[in-house]
């Protein structure tokens, strides 16, 4: 064997062994980590990290939520149906609360955006931080579920036989009544009500 060739012999090694490392850790962890979590991720430090507080915000906001308010019906209240809309609105309110008053839903996130509240690449950061708490809360959440041999994660439920008519008038008045709040709250002219309402509808 030339010296040349077992000094290339020499440094591929490692590096092989080093390969076969990360692919032998990329194979342990990449079933566990959901699909889009690492763009999630990413997203938070765009700009020099300038949203990194927003988008922080967001992630732990959403996972506060989804256990806050997701729980009631299944792990809080399962006998009684006025006791699991209270912990629903309770969540709701302390999510908001302990996770620092950040939006969780793209939605409001783009109602924010187009009444000119938050820029598009905060807007961006926030709906990706809000994916992200997603990705990982409702994982999180079905491990918790499964260990503890409580029933699966999910919120108080309605009858869709039952309570289809019913469910599209409430979604309904929901939402116009959520754009009603929001346009007042962040703007006093009839005319951005009518601009981000037509924003959003297109």
């Amino acid at each position: 064997m030339t010296p040349v060739f077992s000094s290339a012999i020499a440094i591929i090694d490692p590096i092989m062994v080093l390969i076969t490392l990360l692919s032998n850790i990329y194979q342990q962890l990449a079933p566990l980590v959901p699909p889009g979590l690492a763009c999630c991720i990413a997203s938070a430090f765009i700009v020099d990290k300038k949203y990194l507080g927003a988008f922080r915000a967001e992630f732990i906001g959403t996972i506060l939520m989804i256990g806050l308010t997701f729980s009631p019906g299944k792990w809080i209240g399962a006998d009684s149906l006025a006791i699991a809309w209270v912990a629903h609105a309770a969540g709701v309110v302390a999510a908001d609360k302990i996770g620092g008053g950040q939006h969780v839903n793209p939605g409001v996130t783009v109602s924010m955006w187009a009444l000119g509240k938050c820029s598009y690449t905060e807007a961006y950061v926030r709906i990706m931080g809000a994916m992200g708490g997603g990705l990982v809360a409702f994982p999180l959440f079905k491990l918790l579920a499964d260990t503890l041999n409580l029933t699966p994660l999910g919120g108080p439920e309605f009858n869709p036989k039952d309570d289809e008519e019913v469910c599209y008038v409430l979604c309904l008045y929901c939402v116009f009544l959520i754009h009603i709040i929001l346009c007042t709250v962040y703007s006093n002219t009839l005319t951005s009500l009518y601009l981000s309402t037509n924003i959003l509808i297109y």
